[in-house]
């Protein structure tokens, strides 16, 4: 009989333990779906922050940052607030290797690189899938022409690839921030 006993209440434990995780895993998929729809609202109003957290500079090994280094789309406005690290090509000694971080240089280098505000020349987002939107933004300088490649994936993570004529291309990651 105790042991009838005891099996119940282990059963009846059992039964509320898993309730309790149907209701978190529920609450936890509809946050998702909140998440997912609000990322879709700021890619397609082209209102956005990301924060960037890291950057994979060609042919060096990543860095991770403690700053607050960002990529801003306003409307067919760009604030492009990253920092540099490598090669720039197209002056006469035939480029050179260049960290750039936008409050100081470590090389002599009198370009912003890629830290400036500017207007949108082409900005276009696909959904190649529902976990994530491909946005592709090109942006003119006085210094050099822009592209960048942005993937932002529902969870808030973002991949961003920069390439240009005279810089090496670089990227980063980090997360889009709620607005």
């Amino acid at each position: 009989m105790r042991r009838k006993c005891v099996f119940l209440m282990f059963l009846a434990t059992l039964a509320m333990f898993s309730c309790t995780v149907s209701k978190t895993s529920q609450k936890r998929s509809e946050q998702q779906a909140l998440k997912a729809q609000v990322i879709r609202q700021q890619v397609d109003a082209q209102h956005y922050e990301i924060r960037v957290r890291q950057a994979f500079p060609l042919g060096r090994s990543p860095l991770t940052f403690s700053e607050s280094f960002s990529l801003t789309i306003s409307g067919d406005s760009i604030i492009s607030y990253l920092p540099y690290f490598g090669r720039v090509h197209g002056f006469a000694n035939g480029g050179y290797y260049l960290d750039y971080w936008p409050d100081a240089y470590i090389k002599t280098y009198k370009g912003k690189a890629l830290n400036f505000t500017g207007t949108i020349r082409e900005y276009q987002a696909t959904w190649p899938s529902d976990e994530k939107v491909r946005i592709s933004i090109i942006v003119e300088t006085d210094e050099d022409v822009y592209q960048y490649e942005v993937d932002v994936f529902v969870n808030g993570s973002a991949n961003i690839r920069v390439m240009s004529r005279k810089l090496d291309y670089i990227s980063f990651s980090g997360e889009i921030l709620d607005t």
